[in-house]
């Protein structure tokens, strides 16, 4: 296909009287100008059809009504501003999706991954909001801890003590009406995604925590999508 340009080149310039039988030299340019053409005209459609597939997938998976995030954030920190959780959780949208930040301190007792009943009631108020507006969305649940957690001699690194915390939200939300377990996941990274530094007694205390995200996804999109 590409020796087509060449011939084509070179049948140009014969009807248009402009040029002499071409040399061998000539010939050999034209063929690299061709060469030098196709490659360009060969890797743009290339980067054509990623771009496509880039879009698709991203139609696929990045269905989000802004709205109703911006909605629901709204909702969350008006009900989180209420009684003694208005200073241990925060909310905040990012390109991940909705982010509820809660300190440990206020779901666990200091060296163990089981809720407490305050933190089931903190729950609830969360679920209620995030189920009325997010039914199919998936719901990630990340546990972090600070640099001194390995005191507690129970488990075997930060990444087992915090996962064991993250575990334990989700199976407490897999307990509610109508969710699928599908939609929830647990993650454990332990002291390695600090906040703040652990250099203080307010930053160890900040990075001791748990984050819900509800993410842009819905169940089935990912699976579709891949």
């Amino acid at each position: 296909m590409k020796y087509s340009y060449l011939y084509f080149l070179i049948f140009a310039l014969f009807i248009s009287g402009c040029a002499s039988a071409p040399d061998v030299k000539t010939i050999h340019q034209l063929q690299e100008q061709v060469v030098r053409v196709s490659s360009k005209l060969e890797l743009a459609k290339n980067e054509n059809l990623n771009l496509k597939q880039e879009l698709t997938l991203f139609k696929r998976t990045q269905d989000i009504d802004s709205e109703k995030f911006i909605e629901a954030r709204d909702s969350l920190q008006t009900a989180l501003a209420e009684g003694e959780a208005k200073k241990e959780a925060w909310v905040r949208l990012s390109d991940r999706g909705l982010v509820i930040t809660i300190t440990a301190d206020e779901l666990f007792t200091s060296g163990s991954a089981d809720l407490t009943q305050g933190a089931k009631t903190l729950l609830d108020k969360i679920f209620n909001i995030i189920a009325d507006r997010f039914g199919s969305n998936y719901i990630y649940v990340e546990g972090h801890t600070d640099n001194q957690s390995l005191a507690v001699f129970e488990w075997k690194s930060d990444w087992d003590f915090s996962f064991a915390r993250a575990l334990s939200v989700v199976q407490y939300f897999s307990e509610k009406k109508h969710m699928d377990p599908l939609r929830l996941s647990a993650s454990g990274f332990g002291q390695y995604r600090p906040r703040q530094s652990n250099e203080t007694k307010e930053g160890r205390r900040l990075n001791r925590r748990m984050e819900i995200v509800i993410s842009p996804h819905r169940a089935g999109q990912i699976k579709q999508a891949f």
